[in-house]
């Protein structure tokens, strides 16, 4: 509240995109399901289905610690958040970490496969296709209470911190705009491969089908996912692991042979992010292995995008490789290096840990430098004895091998897509696996936009739990992505403004949208008895994502 004069003031009441958030969450029925599944929980006024839905509204708003989520919420107009302002006040971090405890309990398991079958059905959305991905959730701290199931320890770090614990956090998607349907928290040495069974039967469970295309990346590639997966009808497309002896031998083939391969283009994508670059060329090939050893389809495809990232990537561990030979040949011969087999030895060493061992050539050899030692001392004369000293120095040789790395060149942008679907042409299994990235950008939300880290929770179930309320906040943003672009192409709007600077955009994000509602208010004026009411003005661009959300403009009036 803000005094305005003598005996006045003028209060405002700020909305932000709270109202938006609150449909969507109402839409799912989330809190009707956590009622249902963790019963009321009342404390201090406010229920478990009531402190998650905060938790959720701070998540996809401006994320912060428990401790300081009631000194956020007092500064929004409690009816947006669905509460009354005696609950905002019982929203302490005590409040908060008991809704957290309760849905990481069991009694919460049941939560997620209720609200994906909610979605499903309200939002109508289609899943022919499903596509699951791991990330990494990496924690600062030691975590020593942790020993149960899902344990926060060490493992394979996707964000290259070895040092750190953390946590493997697993995604499903629709292919119907990305939205998330299931998740897993896993331990943080759980590997991807051991993954996908549990996983799959989840989703014949929630899908009520055997028959849709289950998307994953090559960790997929075993004998045992892969039988369970087409067990009963079930397809699937993933990559084949460069590890596979299919794999290699194609390799070989076009290293040795590559003029005799045809290629033929199947499909060609626009540079989305540099419009006056080339467009990604796939070609496909007849070459190589037809099915693998267990009898799966290979489909072989070279990227023209891939092959220059491929090329620039093997030229730059090269690079680095020889720097590092440079800076070590001053020190042949010196301390640790004074025998052939030490200098080999760090060589090596420096090869393998820039990947580039099939591509530099090194040597080294002994030379003999001659030096003459005066015998007498003093100021050395014209008829002073000389003695002849000879050492033995070695020398480090460095060249780069050009027929290699030319070879190697003609398997850059390859890679073989395995599935088991047989009667669809190539561009379209390769059009399969190339929605997968998509899964990518709602991983990138939890660790951009919404901040997953720096976790301030001391209790190891309390971070899986939060990790719970992060799958509800990229559920829900994906669904009002979804609705918004599939209004833009339904009432033929090209662009909407919701970029900074009133810049428009034909794919508007989620937390853009929401960033264009944050300053929305409406103010009281008091002054002597009277009390007047400035309600909210919403000017044309944001009714227009109000439309195009399909949420009611009342919510606002």
């Amino acid at each position: 509240m803000r005094k305005a004069g003598s005996g006045a003031s003028l209060r405002r009441h700020h909305l932000g995109a709270h109202p938006l958030i609150r449909h969507y969450l109402e839409r799912m029925n989330f809190r009707g399901i956590v009622r249902d599944c963790l019963g009321g929980g009342l404390h201090q006024g406010v229920d478990h289905a009531e402190a998650l839905s905060v938790l959720v509204h701070n998540v996809l708003v401006s994320r912060g610690p428990l401790y300081g989520v009631r000194e956020w919420a007092l500064k929004i107009e409690p009816e947006a958040l669905g509460l009354t302002a005696a609950q905002v006040d019982g929203l302490n971090d005590d409040r908060l970490a008991r809704s957290l405890d309760a849905l990481a309990s069991e009694r919460g398991r049941s939560i997620f496969f209720r609200l994906a079958l909610r979605v499903i059905k309200d939002f109508k959305l289609q899943a022919p296709r499903v596509h699951f991905d791991t990330t990494t959730v990496t924690l600062f701290g030691q975590y020593a209470s942790s020993r149960s199931e899902p344990r926060i320890t060490h493992g394979h770090n996707k964000e290259h911190r070895p040092d750190l614990k953390q946590l493997v956090f697993g995604l499903d998607v629709t292919s119907d705009g990305a939205v998330p349907l299931l998740h897993h928290v896993f331990s943080g040495n759980r590997t991807d491969d051991s993954v996908h069974v549990r996983n799959v039967d989840e989703l014949r469970a929630l899908l009520g089908r055997d028959d849709f295309v289950y998307v994953a990346d090559s960790k997929l590639c075993t004998k045992g996912n892969l039988e369970h997966v087409a067990a009963h009808g079930g397809k699937f497309v993933t990559v084949l692991p460069r590890t596979r002896k299919e794999d290699s031998a194609f390799r070989n083939q076009l290293r040795e042979d590559s003029p005799h391969v045809r290629w033929r283009k199947i499909h060609s994508v626009p540079n989305a992010r540099r419009e006056g670059e080339p467009p990604d060329i796939y070609s496909s090939t007849d070459a190589g292995p037809k099915v693998t050893t267990e009898g799966y389809r290979i489909v072989w495809i070279r990227s023209s995008q891939k092959a220059e990232v491929d090329r620039q990537a093997r030229e730059g561990h090269i690079r680095r490789a020889e720097l590092e030979l440079k800076e070590l040949a001053p020190k042949v011969g010196t301390r640790q290096l004074r025998t052939q087999a030490a200098v080999e030895a760090r060589v090596e060493k420096i090869l393998a840990q820039h990947r580039a061992a099939d591509f530099i050539e090194t040597s080294v050899t002994t030379v003999t430098e001659t030096s003459r030692r005066y015998l007498r001392s003093g100021r050395p004369r014209p008829d002073d004895p000389v003695r002849e000293v000879r050492t033995k120095l070695l020398r480090l040789h460095v060249t780069r091998n050009t027929d290699a790395i030319r070879w190697e060149s003609r398997t850059d942008g390859v890679f073989p897509l395995v599935t088991n679907i047989e009667d669809r042409p190539r561009r379209e299994i390769l059009e399969i696996y190339k929605y997968q990235p998509y899964i990518g950008k709602r991983f990138a939300l939890t660790k951009s936009e919404y901040g997953v880290a720096p976790v301030f929770l001391k209790k190891p179930h309390r971070v899986v739990a939060l990790l719970h309320v992060y799958f509800i906040a990229i559920m829900l943003s994906a669904l009002l992505e979804r609705q918004v672009r599939s209004a833009m192409r339904r009432k033929g709007v090209e662009k909407v403004v919701v970029l900074p600077e009133g810049r428009a955009t034909a794919t508007p994000t989620t937390p853009r949208i929401l960033e264009n509602f944050a300053d929305v208010s409406w103010h009281e004026f008091q002054e002597a008895g009277r009390m007047l009411s400035f309600p909210v003005e919403l000017p044309p661009s944001l009714t227009l994502l109000l439309d195009l959300a399909d949420v009611p403009r009342a919510l606002y009036e």
